[in-house]
Parts: structure tokens; sequence; C-alpha cells
């Protein structure tokens, strides 16, 4: 795993070299982190282009995995891991190609030369993200992984083009222009993440799970393209599904994860994996130990918590399996000290509050190992959320025009959101707005489609009680096939925005900032693709969520040691919020800072702010978006 990082200047605006190496370094240097091992650098004033990278060295350690890496037609920097590179390496030593070492990445570059890159991408196996500049065109390729393990972002801004694995190597570059994007601000609001293609940034995108760009290195014109889609994938599921029985569905999905894992543990360099007691890591790790000679290194994160704590959960998981276990109890100090790094850990604004955990678990793990495996994806692929019954109840509920509906109709528009927003009761001397129940639901009710449904009942912050200053809704909400039954819609809903943008941002992020690799079995793509033809009542079967996973667990692990309610890797934030970090809460949230920023609306935030404290509420998720949104900005200093 690695960085990279570079630009492209439009024809007939060629840099200096001396500048162009200047500024390449400036970039490279903010993400060294992802790669302390290595740096490497190609310029070609000539046709302006500047890639860089920096390397973390995994497989092949020797100097023949460097990279910028080059062929006859293509300049390659890479960051990910191919593990299925073995296999490709031998179909292209059949054609004639030698090879100067064993690196994933010279084979990834000489496929390129004898298939060109959709031939190649159809190919891989693996978590990716490259930029594959072709000497010959002068055109250059910006190719993200399938499921979005690995960031890309990049930006046109005047006659350049930049990219890179993190927004802080753009802005390390003086000719790039970083303004707040208030409507990314506002997704972000809801959804806790900024979501793709968006970023924090104006006129700066992610590359998409699933996607590559095409760029002409004269014009700096580009085209997007989708190689492989989560939504083909579920429809092709739902068209032609898993034949076999429930066990013989379990079959499959055990073969399919034994050959995932057993890939994903190849490495030069020492490993281990996340172990949380739930049933994810618990299969990843029962799996992995199965593949070992010795005892596996495992870790896990604890609170003292009853609540919040899984510990006690993986080191019972743990010593069953007999893997070499440890566990770090987070304090009340452990996260004040964590805290002030998450700006500059998650480059742009990032508040699911278990980024703390996970950044801990993290730098627990490198202390020891230099890869950990996590069981990350298996509540997207098997439907295993407890929301989404909820969802779904709730769904078939309102399908009918309710009271409420019927109410907004007849009644004039003013009259009407004046009832909705009526304080029903006091608190201090701020109007504690018990009909906020009441608004959410028709907030919910007015939804145009089960999807903004879904949108609008996950989202923390709604459309009509938004803190942020003239706020519009986001038309970013994706729509399913209307093949796919409602938990399948649901499903792939969390696959194309909440899996990428929440989640694996959260892991790689944390792993990275620590020099650490992170890797996810559960979504290599063939996997994905069973798991989708699986019939719904199969992935969840006779009340039994994520059934086959839990049956594969079985095999290894004794049911009554992984089978209790879902706990999820959360912390006691909103204890927090209220004790050891008030402080900084109240600091973050001065009245004249929101003032003079002009952002927010004080008078939606103050309300939650003081009930929270009060403990008349738990407003812990919504405090938490606009804290890490206040921290990030002090950190980043960006233009408003």
């Amino acid at each position: 795993m690695c960085g990279i990082t570079g630009f492209f200047v439009q024809a007939n605006k060629t840099e200096h070299t001396e500048a162009s190496y200047t500024h390449l370094k400036l970039m490279a240097d903010v993400i060294e982190h992802r790669g302390p091992d290595a740096e490497g650098f190609w310029v070609n004033t000539q046709n302006s282009v500047a890639l860089a990278h920096r390397r973390l060295a995994i497989v092949d350690l020797s100097e023949t995995g460097q990279q910028p890496m080059e062929s006859q037609h293509f300049v390659l920097v890479f960051n990910g891991e191919i593990y299925n590179f073995r296999v490709i390496k031998k179909e292209l030593e059949k054609l004639g190609q030698s090879f100067n070492g064993h690196s994933d990445t010279e084979v990834l570059l000489y496929a390129l030369e004898h298939w060109g890159l959709q031939n190649t991408l159809d190919k891989l196996e693996g978590m990716y993200a490259f930029c594959a500049y072709n000497k010959s065109t002068n055109q250059a390729y910006l190719v993200r992984d399938r499921m979005g393990e690995k960031p890309l972002y990049f930006s046109k801004q005047g006659h350049k083009f930049f990219f890179s694995s993190e927004l802080k190597a753009l802005k390390a570059n003086p000719s790039f222009n970083a303004k707040l994007n208030r409507e990314a601000l506002g997704v972000y609001l809801q959804h806790n993440c900024v979501p793709a293609p968006l970023s924090i940034y104006e006129d700066c995108f992610k590359l998409e799970p699933g996607q590559y760009l095409q760029l002409d290195c004269e014009s700096l014109g580009y085209s997007l393209n989708t190689y492989w889609s989560a939504t083909e994938v579920m429809i092709q599921g739902s068209e032609q599904p898993f034949a076999g029985t429930e066990t013989e569905a379990a079959d499959a999905l055990e073969a399919t994860l034994l050959s995932s894992i057993k890939d994903q543990m190849l490495a030069d360099v020492p490993l281990g994996a996340f172990l949380s007691g739930g049933i994810d890591s618990s299969t990843v790790a029962s799996i992995m130990q199965s593949l070992s000679d010795k005892a596996i290194n495992t870790y896990s994160i604890g609170f003292n918590f009853d609540d919040f704590n899984e510990a006690e959960h993986a080191k019972v998981i743990a010593q069953h399996l007999g893997t070499n276990h440890t566990e770090f109890y987070v304090s009340e100090q452990d996260t004040k000290d964590v805290i002030p790094t998450l700006a500059n850990v998650y480059c742009e604004p990032f508040a699911d509050s278990s980024q703390i955990p996970t950044y801990l678990v993290c730098e627990l793990a490198k202390q020891h190992v230099t890869v950990a495996l996590s069981g990350d994806g298996g509540d997207e692929l098997f439907a295993g959320y407890s929301r989404y019954q909820k969802v779904l109840d709730s769904w078939r509920i309102q399908q009918g025009p309710s009271a409420l509906e019927k109410a907004a109709h007849f009644l004039p528009k003013n009259l009407f959101n004046t009832l909705i927003s009526l304080p029903l009761g006091v608190s201090g001397a701020y109007p504690h707005f018990a009909s906020e129940r009441l608004r959410s639901n028709y907030y919910k009710a007015s939804a145009k489609s089960f999807e903004e449904f879904y949108q609008r009942s996950i989202a923390f912050w709604q459309d009509n009680a938004h803190p942020l200053k003239g706020f519009k809704p986001n038309k970013l909400i994706n729509v399913s096939p209307s093949s796919l039954n409602y938990t399948s819609k649901l499903q792939l809903l969390d696959m194309q925005m909440y899996l990428p943008d929440d989640i694996l941002t959260k892991v790689d992020r944390a792993g990275m900032a620590v020099s650490l690799e992170t890797r996810i079995p559960l979504l290599n793509h063939k996997l994905v693709e069973l798991a989708a033809s699986i019939p719904s009542d199969i992935r969840t079967h006779n009340g039994v969520a994520k059934w086959p996973l839990q049956e594969v667990l079985s095999r290894y692990v004794p049911r009554e040691l992984f089978e209790r309610p879902k706990q999820g890797f959360a912390i006691p934030i909103g204890e927090w919020l209220r004790g050891p970090l008030k402080s900084w809460m109240t600091d973050l949230l001065n009245p004249s800072t929101l003032r003079q920023q002009g952002l927010f609306d004080f008078k939606t935030i103050y309300p939650i702010l003081k009930m929270h404290l009060d403990g008349n509420s738990d407003y812990s998720l919504q405090l938490w978006s606009i804290l890490m949104f206040q921290s990030w900005l002090d950190e980043h200093k960006v233009s408003i």
C-alpha cells in the first residue's frame, strides 16, 4: 500500500523543470505516512507530466519494486495490492514477457502493455488506485478499484490537472485553489462523510468505485467510464440466483472466503487481523488461523462501558482459535489525545465517531505488524444492519397517505410549517421541540421514492432542520433498479455510498496514518458477486441475519461464542461530550466564531447543544458532525 500523486500541465503552459520537481515534492511529502519506505518521481517537461509515489513495501521489498515504474509505453504509479498477480504473471510469461522483480506493480505494468486497460482490469483481483501514463498517446488513466477500498481524488483547475490518494497532497501544490464546497458540506452534515463524486473542495472530485478516468494530457479534457458496477452485479444476482440449498450456499461462500483470505495473507512483512468478536471479523480470523501453521496475530479495542465493550467477546474467540491476541482498553485520556489528530488523518470532514477506536486499533496493530485483515463488508453483502428491517417496516406503514400528509395538502404551507414547529415544552429559556418526531416523520413520509425515504431515514440532519445557512437538498440519491426487492435495494444503496465513503474511508485513512496496510477479504469482487446471487431468504434465513456467514463461522467456532445482538464499533461519545470533551466542544461551538464564519444557523445548533448537555436528549451524532467540521476547518485553513 502506498500513496500516489501528480499533475499534468496543459500544452503550451509548460512549467520549468525545477518548479515541477519542487511542487511534486511538496505534494509527495505530505502523504509520506502512506509510504514511509521510499519516494520516487518521474517528470517529463516536454509533455508536462509529473508523477510521484510514496512506498510502503509489502511485496518485493527490493529496489525492483520502486515506483514510478516505466515500460516501453507506460509510466505507472500504483497504490494497493493485486492479490492474483502471480496468476497474471504466469499468463504474461507464456507470452514471452520477462520481469526484473516479483512485485504486483510490475505485473500490472506489463499487463497494460500486452492487453490494454479494459482487458487488464477484467483480470485484476485486488484493491487499488493507480495512474498509468501512456507516453505514445500522451494520455493518462486514473483507476479506482471495484468496491472503493483505495481513494483517488482529481481536480482540473486552470491549465493544470491534479490527482492524489489524499486531498492534502493537492492542497500542498501552490497552484491548487482550496475553496470550501458548500454543497459537499451540506451533504456531509447529513451523512457524516462526503460521498463521491463530491469532495469538500470546489472543482475537486473523487473517482467513484469501479470507475476510470481517461485524460487527454494535451488539452486536459477527460471522460469518466465505469468498468464494474455494483448495480449490475445486484441485477445479475437477482436474475440468475444461486440455485442450491442453504447449506450449499454456505459451502460456496466458505470456499470463496478461503480463496480470498489465502490470497490476502500473502506478504513479505508481518501480518495480523482485527478481531472485534463480531461475526465478520471472527469469520476472517477463524479462516486465517485455519490456513496458518502458527498462531496468527489478532487485535481488539475495549472500553470500560458495558454497552460499548466487545473486547471480552473478542478475547473468548481468540482463546478458542488459539491466536496471539493483543487488546487495548481505551481511556478518556486516550480519546482526548487522538481527537486533535483526526482532522489531519481525515483530509476532509469525517464524523463517524468509530474513527477513534479504528485509529487506535490500527495504532495497536502497527506495533507488531505491517498488514492487518479486517472484517468490513459483511453487513452490506448479507443485509446485516438492524436498520434495514426498521426502514422496511416504516416504509410499509407510510405507503398510504398519513393524516399528516393530508393536513399538508389542505392547510396553508405557512400554517402547516408553524404547527409542526411549535415548541410543546420548555427547557430553561429555550424551547424543547417535542414536535421533532412529528416533523421528522413528515420529512420522511414526503419522500418521492423508496431510495429517498431511506436516505432521509438515516440522515443525521434533515433538510427541514438543517444547520447550514442556505442549504439546498442534494441530488445524489441513487435510484436502484425496480427489479430488486426492497432489502436488495437497501444493500445496493449502502454499497454505493455508506460502504466506500464511510466505512472504507475510515479504515484506509486510519491505517495509512500509522503506515499500516488494511485488507478486506469480504470485498473480493467474486465474493461480492456470489453474495448478490444468494436469495434474500437465505441471506436472512428463519429470521437470522447474515445466515450464510454465521453458518460458515459455526464450522470454526461454537455458536454460543458468537450468537448475540449486534453491537457495532461504537464509542460512548454522548457521555464524553458531557464530560471530558465538554470544554473542547464548547470552544469549537463558540457563538462568536460561528457567527463570524457565517456558515451555520446558531439558532438551530444551540437548542440541541443545551438539551444534550442537560441530558434531556442524545444529540451526539449531530454535534459530532459539526465538531469534526470545525476541527477540520481549524486544521486546514480553507477559504470559505
